[in-house]
C-alpha cells in the first residue's frame, strides 16, 4: 500500500457511549445525590434543583428520571429495603431455629440501622411524607417476616396458634420504632443493650421467666 494511502485513510472514530448507559449513570448520580442530601437537610430542606446541582446536571433532567423528590425518596428507600432483605436473609440463612435466628436476625437488623442511621431517620421520623414512605417499607418487610414465620409454623418451630400476619404487624412496628429511637442518638443504649433486648423481647415477650 502506498504511504500516501495509509496517511489519507482517516481513524477510527470514538463512539460516544450508548445513550442508555449514559442514562443509567445519570440516575445513579440522582440517586447518589439524594441520599446525601436528604441525610443532611431531610426531605423538606431539599428541592429537585438541588439534586440536579449537586450530581451535576440540568434541573430538567432530574424529571426525565424522576416525576418528584418524593419518588427519588421511594426508590431509594426500596434500594434499601432489598439491602436489608439481603443481610437479614444472610444473617438467618444457616441458623437452626429461633434461638439461633433471632439473635442474628437483631443484630443484622441494628448493625444495618447503624450504617444507614439517615435515611432510618428520615423513613421512620416525624416527617408525614417520608412516613408515608417508611409505612411502605414496613409492609414490604412485615410481608417477609410473616412469610419466614409461616415456613417455621409448618417446620414446628413455633406454635401453630400465632397468626402470622398480626406477629410481622406487630414485630416491625417495635423493631422500626426502636430503631429510629436509637439512630437519633446511639447514647441511649449500647449497641449490644440494643440486640439483646431485641432478642429476648421477640423470643419470650416482655415477661420472660
Amino acid at each position: 500500500m502506498p504511504v500516501s494511502q495509509a496517511r489519507s485513510r482517516p481513524e477510527p472514530a470514538t463512539q460516544p457511549p450508548p445513550p442508555r448507559r449514559d442514562a443509567a449513570r445519570t440516575r445513579e448520580r440522582l440517586l447518589a445525590s439524594g441520599r446525601q442530601l436528604f441525610a443532611e437537610r431531610g426531605l423538606h430542606g431539599v428541592t429537585s434543583h438541588d439534586i440536579a446541582a449537586a450530581a451535576g446536571v440540568a434541573a430538567g433532567t432530574f424529571y426525565l428520571h424522576f416525576r418528584d423528590k418524593a419518588e427519588l425518596l421511594r426508590v431509594i428507600a426500596t434500594q434499601t429495603t432489598a439491602l436489608l432483605r439481603e443481610r437479614l436473609d444472610a444473617a438467618t440463612r444457616e441458623a437452626h431455629g429461633s434461638r439461633q435466628g433471632v439473635p442474628s436476625f437483631s443484630e443484622a437488623l441494628v448493625d444495618f440501622a447503624a450504617e444507614h442511621r439517615d435515611l432510618v431517620r428520615i423513613l421512620f421520623g416525624r416527617d408525614s411524607e417520608a412516613s408515608r414512605v417508611g409505612a411502605a417499607v414496613l409492609d414490604g418487610l412485615a410481608t417477609s417476616i410473616a412469610e419466614s414465620r409461616r415456613a417455621r409454623i409448618a417446620a414446628g418451630e413455633m406454635p401453630a396458634s400465632l397468626d402470622p400476619d398480626v406477629l410481622s404487624q406487630a414485630l416491625v412496628g417495635l423493631l422500626a420504632r426502636v430503631v429510629a429511637w436509637w439512630v437519633e442518638d446511639p447514647r441511649r443504649a449500647s449497641r449490644e443493650a440494643l440486640i439483646d433486648t431485641l432478642t429476648r423481647i421477640q423470643l419470650s415477650g416482655t415477661h420472660p421467666t
